[in-house]
């Protein structure tokens, strides 16, 4: 494999995991947020 090939496989590797890190984050911040949810405040 060439070096051109092995940096654009490096750079799309790190892509992929820090787009995974990012939706595992937000995941747990909306779970976080829903157990924070006050539905008392609603005016109707």
């Amino acid at each position: 494999m060439s070096q051109e090939g092995i940096i654009v496989l490096a750079i799309e590797g790190t892509a992929f995991v820090i787009a995974l890190i990012l939706v595992i984050f937000l995941i747990f911040r909306r779970i976080r947020i829903k157990k924070q949810e006050n539905f008392e405040k609603r005016d109707n």
